[in-house]
């Protein structure tokens, strides 16, 4: 059994649109290792998507929350708190849900125990003033990795479940939010916002909008979103797609050209209660709010092929085309005498 130590900070900061405008956020920024004399460097840094949480199955996960305050909104004494969405069978004190636990005021920390005994894609968030605390941007990817990687005969194979069957060569994240500029101006102006008018105007793809999404990881003007969403990948490789909706807004996602294989939903493999298959193909694929989804497929003849959301709306930038939940998955000739690449990056 392995232990998985990482600390996060709660604080605010600023993320930029293709369109040059700049919205305010709430987030979690990665503190850790940092020692206590420097963490409160990184207030105002909040990125979008928050960082990446990894753990094994069967790992033991502590998760430190350290609350930075936020500086853009120094009247604001917030609590926050990391709810592991999906984690079943959490005990209350370490589920994030501050009615039945505690949420951690400025300045101060909780350490979060998990033992992941289920592969798959998760999320998590802050469950502090959830509605609002969620669409400012206080939230991320978690993945648990099965235990099959870890036995000899497999080594340096990756698996997405504990079933030989869901191997891939590469994999990447899908993860879906929306943003309403309205309310994180209002946020930020200190004003009230009605969240029942809620109506998002920028609709993101790993913190990003198009034409943003394709653009390589931690580029110099996106300091505070690191992830690309462009996928990569030799022809005849086998791709796994993580697909997180942590917005408010159900969406229907397309990638024409290309069948997906969805085999998991909610970290849990398709299978029926007798043990039937379950899973299917489709080249669109509908993801709820709070919902994760896993899909395979094998990269096609090289190429460019489109990933976007079918509503016209959402991809737009503030009402302007193109932009929004667009990005690129492009297929490469395999170069001859290289090895297939087992573990997935994104460029």
């Amino acid at each position: 059994m392995a232990q998985v130590r990482k600390r996060l900070g709660a604080t605010d900061g600023k993320i930029r649109m293709p369109d040059g405008s700049e919205h305010y956020i709430f987030g979690f920024v990665d503190i850790t290792g940092v020692p206590d004399d420097r963490i409160f460097d990184f207030r105002g840094k909040a990125q979008l998507l928050s960082p990446l949480i990894e753990a094994y199955q069967g790992d033991e996960v502590f998760l430190t929350l350290t609350n930075l305050g936020m500086p853009g909104r120094p009247d604001l004494d917030d609590g926050h708190t990391i709810h592991w969405h999906g984690f079943p069978n959490q005990i209350p004190v370490w589920d994030g849900v501050p009615e039945a636990s505690m949420s951690v005021p400025v300045a101060r920390d909780l350490t979060y125990y998990y033992r992941p005994l289920d592969p798959g894609t998760y999320m998590y968030h802050c469950h502090f003033e959830p509605v609002e605390h969620i669409q400012m941007g206080m939230v991320g990817p978690l993945i648990v990795r099965p235990e099959l990687e870890k036995r000899p005969q497999y080594a340096r194979r990756r698996f997405a479940y504990n079933y030989a069957w869901t191997e891939f060569d590469r994999e990447f994240l899908v993860f879906l939010t929306e943003l309403d500029s309205t309310a994180h101006r209002m946020v930020e102006e200190a004003q009230p916002y009605d969240w029942t008018e809620y109506r998002p105007d920028y609709f993101l793809i790993n913190g990003r909008a198009y034409p943003d999404t394709v653009r390589r990881e931690h580029e110099s003007e996106l300091p505070f979103q690191p992830y690309s969403a462009r996928i990569n990948a030799y022809r005849g490789e086998r791709v796994l797609l993580r697909f997180v909706n942590l917005g408010f807004q159900q969406h229907s996602v397309q990638v024409p050209g290309i069948s997906l294989t969805v085999i998991a939903r909610d970290a849990q493999v398709l299978r029926g209660t007798a043990g039937e298959d379950l899973i299917f193909e489709r080249d669109t694929v509908y993801i709820a709010p709070g919902e994760t989804l896993d899909a395979l497929f094998t990269a096609p003849v090289p190429g460019t092929y489109p990933l976007y959301c079918r509503n016209l709306h959402r991809i737009t930038n503030a009402g302007a085309p193109m932009g929004g939940m667009i990005t690129e998955v492009v297929v490469r000739p395999r170069p001859l005498g290289c090895p297939p690449v087992r573990e997935g990056e994104n460029e």
